[in-house]
Protein backbone atom coordinates (compact mmCIF):
# COMPACT_ATOMS: atom_id res chain seq x y z
CA UNK A 1 0.00 0.00 0.00
CA UNK A 2 1.28 3.45 -0.93
CA UNK A 3 -0.64 6.69 -0.38
CA UNK A 4 0.19 10.34 0.25
CA UNK A 5 -1.00 9.97 3.85
CA UNK A 6 1.27 6.99 4.48
CA UNK A 7 4.23 8.86 2.96
CA UNK A 8 3.56 11.97 5.06
CA UNK A 9 3.27 10.05 8.34
CA UNK A 10 6.29 7.91 7.50
CA UNK A 11 8.25 11.13 6.96
CA UNK A 12 6.76 12.45 10.24
CA UNK A 13 5.55 15.52 8.35
CA UNK A 14 2.84 16.67 10.74
CA UNK A 15 1.59 19.66 8.75
CA UNK A 16 1.21 17.69 5.51
CA UNK A 17 -0.32 14.66 7.23
CA UNK A 18 -2.91 16.81 9.02
CA UNK A 19 -3.82 18.59 5.78
CA UNK A 20 -4.14 15.35 3.82
CA UNK A 21 -6.33 13.66 6.42
CA UNK A 22 -8.51 16.77 6.75
CA UNK A 23 -8.99 16.80 2.97
CA UNK A 24 -9.93 13.10 2.92
CA UNK A 25 -12.49 13.63 5.67
CA UNK A 26 -13.95 16.60 3.80
CA UNK A 27 -14.30 14.42 0.71
CA UNK A 28 -16.21 11.80 2.71
CA UNK A 29 -13.45 9.19 2.87
CA UNK A 30 -14.19 6.28 5.21
CA UNK A 31 -12.49 6.85 8.57
CA UNK A 32 -11.57 3.18 8.93
CA UNK A 33 -9.75 3.27 5.59
CA UNK A 34 -7.81 6.36 6.71
CA UNK A 35 -6.97 4.75 10.06
CA UNK A 36 -5.70 1.68 8.23
CA UNK A 37 -3.29 3.88 6.26
CA UNK A 38 -2.04 5.34 9.55
CA UNK A 39 -1.45 1.81 10.82
CA UNK A 40 0.64 0.94 7.76
CA UNK A 41 2.60 4.18 8.13
CA UNK A 42 3.50 3.30 11.73
CA UNK A 43 4.82 -0.06 10.59
CA UNK A 44 6.97 1.69 7.99
CA UNK A 45 8.38 3.92 10.73
CA UNK A 46 9.15 0.84 12.84
CA UNK A 47 11.06 -0.74 9.96
CA UNK A 48 13.12 2.42 9.48
CA UNK A 49 13.87 2.38 13.22
CA UNK A 50 15.05 -1.23 13.13
CA UNK A 51 17.22 -0.46 10.11
CA UNK A 52 18.89 2.34 12.07
CA UNK A 53 17.46 5.13 9.92
CA UNK A 54 15.15 6.42 12.67
CA UNK A 55 15.70 6.77 16.42
CA UNK A 56 13.42 6.15 19.40
CA UNK A 57 12.44 9.83 19.36
CA UNK A 58 11.15 9.37 15.80
CA UNK A 59 9.03 6.40 16.91
CA UNK A 60 7.54 8.51 19.69
CA UNK A 61 6.85 11.47 17.38
CA UNK A 62 5.21 9.24 14.78
CA UNK A 63 3.03 7.68 17.48
CA UNK A 64 1.97 11.10 18.76
CA UNK A 65 1.22 12.27 15.22
CA UNK A 66 -1.04 9.30 14.56
CA UNK A 67 -2.75 9.73 17.93
CA UNK A 68 -3.47 13.36 17.05
CA UNK A 69 -4.81 12.36 13.65
CA UNK A 70 -7.11 9.75 15.21
CA UNK A 71 -8.34 12.36 17.69
CA UNK A 72 -9.02 14.76 14.82
CA UNK A 73 -11.02 12.00 13.13
CA UNK A 74 -13.03 11.36 16.28
CA UNK A 75 -11.76 7.78 16.56
CA UNK A 76 -11.27 7.35 20.27
CA UNK A 77 -10.06 3.82 21.05
CA UNK A 78 -11.74 4.00 24.47
CA UNK A 79 -15.23 4.48 23.03
CA UNK A 80 -17.88 2.21 24.54
CA UNK A 81 -19.72 -0.28 22.39
CA UNK A 82 -23.50 -0.02 22.07
CA UNK A 83 -25.88 -2.92 22.17
CA UNK A 84 -25.05 -6.61 22.15
CA UNK A 85 -21.41 -7.72 22.13
CA UNK A 86 -20.26 -9.76 19.15
CA UNK A 87 -17.68 -11.45 21.40
CA UNK A 88 -14.94 -10.76 23.89
CA UNK A 89 -11.36 -10.04 22.81
CA UNK A 90 -8.32 -9.36 24.96
CA UNK A 91 -5.66 -7.22 23.24
CA UNK A 92 -2.21 -6.33 24.50
CA UNK A 93 1.33 -5.44 23.43
CA UNK A 94 3.87 -7.95 24.72
CA UNK A 95 6.43 -7.13 27.40
CA UNK A 96 9.53 -5.13 26.40
CA UNK A 97 7.45 -3.32 23.76
CA UNK A 98 5.69 -0.04 24.61
CA UNK A 99 4.13 0.79 21.23
CA UNK A 100 0.38 1.15 21.38
CA UNK A 101 -0.95 3.34 18.58
CA UNK A 102 -1.35 0.50 16.06
CA UNK A 103 -3.00 -1.59 18.78
CA UNK A 104 -5.34 1.29 19.57
CA UNK A 105 -6.38 1.58 15.91
CA UNK A 106 -7.23 -2.13 15.90
CA UNK A 107 -9.18 -1.81 19.16
CA UNK A 108 -11.11 1.20 17.89
CA UNK A 109 -12.18 -0.77 14.82
CA UNK A 110 -13.11 -3.84 16.88
CA UNK A 111 -15.33 -1.76 19.15
CA UNK A 112 -16.93 -0.06 16.17
CA UNK A 113 -17.91 -3.53 14.91
CA UNK A 114 -19.50 -4.48 18.24
CA UNK A 115 -16.77 -6.46 19.96
CA UNK A 116 -16.22 -6.23 23.71
CA UNK A 117 -12.51 -5.39 23.97
CA UNK A 118 -10.31 -5.59 27.04
CA UNK A 119 -7.26 -3.42 26.39
CA UNK A 120 -4.29 -4.63 28.43
CA UNK A 121 -2.06 -1.82 27.26
CA UNK A 122 1.64 -2.26 26.55
CA UNK A 123 4.62 -4.07 28.05
CA UNK A 124 2.29 -6.83 29.30
CA UNK A 125 3.98 -9.68 31.16
CA UNK A 126 3.30 -13.37 30.57
CA UNK A 127 1.80 -13.63 34.06
CA UNK A 128 -0.57 -10.74 33.38
CA UNK A 129 -1.76 -12.26 30.08
CA UNK A 130 -2.48 -15.55 31.87
CA UNK A 131 -4.29 -13.77 34.71
CA UNK A 132 -6.59 -11.83 32.39
CA UNK A 133 -7.31 -14.77 30.08
CA UNK A 134 -8.20 -16.94 33.06
CA UNK A 135 -10.42 -14.21 34.54
CA UNK A 136 -12.15 -12.89 31.40
CA UNK A 137 -12.31 -16.09 29.32
CA UNK A 138 -12.10 -14.28 25.96
CA UNK A 139 -12.80 -15.97 22.65
CA UNK A 140 -9.81 -14.27 21.06
CA UNK A 141 -6.42 -12.93 22.16
CA UNK A 142 -4.82 -10.23 20.03
CA UNK A 143 -1.14 -9.94 20.85
CA UNK A 144 1.09 -7.41 19.16
CA UNK A 145 4.72 -6.48 18.84
CA UNK A 146 6.41 -3.94 16.63
CA UNK A 147 10.06 -4.88 17.21
CA UNK A 148 11.64 -8.15 16.08
CA UNK A 149 13.41 -8.34 19.44
CA UNK A 150 10.13 -9.35 21.14
CA UNK A 151 9.32 -12.40 18.98
CA UNK A 152 10.61 -14.73 21.70
CA UNK A 153 8.50 -12.86 24.27
CA UNK A 154 5.34 -13.50 22.27
CA UNK A 155 6.29 -17.17 21.94
CA UNK A 156 6.80 -17.34 25.71
CA UNK A 157 3.31 -15.96 26.33
CA UNK A 158 1.62 -18.40 23.94
CA UNK A 159 3.67 -21.36 25.21
CA UNK A 160 2.55 -20.54 28.77
CA UNK A 161 -1.08 -20.28 27.65
CA UNK A 162 -0.73 -23.85 26.37
CA UNK A 163 0.95 -25.03 29.59
CA UNK A 164 -1.85 -23.51 31.68
CA UNK A 165 -4.49 -25.35 29.63
CA UNK A 166 -6.06 -22.16 28.29
CA UNK A 167 -5.33 -22.61 24.59
CA UNK A 168 -8.05 -25.02 23.42
CA UNK A 169 -10.96 -22.58 23.25
CA UNK A 170 -8.85 -19.49 22.53
CA UNK A 171 -8.05 -18.09 19.08
CA UNK A 172 -4.86 -16.02 18.88
CA UNK A 173 -4.13 -13.36 16.27
CA UNK A 174 -0.70 -11.78 15.89
CA UNK A 175 -0.58 -8.11 14.95
CA UNK A 176 1.86 -5.27 14.43
CA UNK A 177 4.97 -5.12 12.30
CA UNK A 178 5.75 -8.74 13.26
CA UNK A 179 2.60 -10.06 11.61
CA UNK A 180 3.57 -12.61 8.98
CA UNK A 181 3.25 -16.31 8.18
CA UNK A 182 6.67 -17.31 9.53
CA UNK A 183 6.35 -15.39 12.79
CA UNK A 184 2.76 -16.53 13.39
CA UNK A 185 3.70 -20.17 12.84
CA UNK A 186 6.80 -19.88 15.03
CA UNK A 187 5.03 -18.34 18.03
CA UNK A 188 1.95 -20.56 17.69
CA UNK A 189 -0.70 -18.02 16.68
CA UNK A 190 -3.79 -19.07 14.69
CA UNK A 191 -3.52 -16.20 12.24
CA UNK A 192 -1.95 -12.79 11.74
CA UNK A 193 -2.57 -9.43 10.12
CA UNK A 194 -0.67 -6.18 9.81
CA UNK A 195 -3.84 -4.68 8.32
CA UNK A 196 -6.29 -3.55 11.02
CA UNK A 197 -9.34 -3.91 8.78
CA UNK A 198 -8.30 -7.43 7.75
CA UNK A 199 -7.58 -8.27 11.39
CA UNK A 200 -11.12 -7.31 12.40
CA UNK A 201 -12.49 -9.38 9.51
CA UNK A 202 -10.54 -12.44 10.68
CA UNK A 203 -11.91 -12.04 14.21
CA UNK A 204 -15.47 -11.72 12.91
CA UNK A 205 -15.06 -14.88 10.81
CA UNK A 206 -13.88 -16.80 13.86
CA UNK A 207 -16.83 -15.74 16.01
CA UNK A 208 -19.55 -15.97 13.35
CA UNK A 209 -18.76 -19.56 12.34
Amino acid sequence: METKIIAAVEAIDEKRAMALVAAELENGKDKKAIANQLNFALQRVAVRYEEGEYYIADLIMAGELVSNLLSMMGMDSTQLIDGKSLGKIVVGTVFDDIHDVGKNIFISMLRAEGFEVIDMGTDVSTERFIEIIRKEKPAILGISGILTSVVENIKEVIDEIVVQGLREDLKIILGGALAGTDYAKYVGADDYSSDAIEGVSICKQWLLK
